[in-house]
């Protein structure tokens, strides 16, 4: 009779449970991580620029992943005269970026510039 070259191994159930909890520690390690970089925006107290609510408001609302200006007056209930002069100012203090979309603008928070001027404060 003729053994075979490599033996079969017997791997025990513990061995298996140990490679799943190892497993499901990565991936939950890997999410949370990414949760992080994802939510600091929301730990960001804007209240400490001291600027009008107005500025504040539009701000917030833009912080996550932007907005259309033209969809802003409905969002934050002001004029678009309003929401026109708030952006101008924020854009003039460089806590926004303007970029063309369409007919609209998209308007995206500077995280970076708003982090350094809420240290400064």
């Amino acid at each position: 009779m003729v053994e075979p070259i490599f033996p079969e191994v017997v791997i025990g159930p513990i061995v298996y449970i140990t490679i799943g909890l190892l497993l499901a520690l990565v991936i939950f390690l890997s999410a949370y991580i990414y949760w992080l970089k994802s939510s600091k925006n929301r730990y960001l107290d804007l209240k400490q620029l001291k600027m009008p609510e107005s500025r504040i408001i539009i701000l917030e609302t833009v912080i996550e992943n932007g907005e259309l200006q033209n969809r802003l007056p409905k969002k934050t209930n002001y004029s678009k005269s309003t929401v026109s002069q708030a952006i101008s100012e924020l854009i003039a203090n460089d806590l926004v970026k303007k970029k063309k979309r369409g007919n609209s603008y998209l308007i995206e928070a500077n995280i970076d510039k708003i982090e350094e001027k809420i240290e400064r404060v």
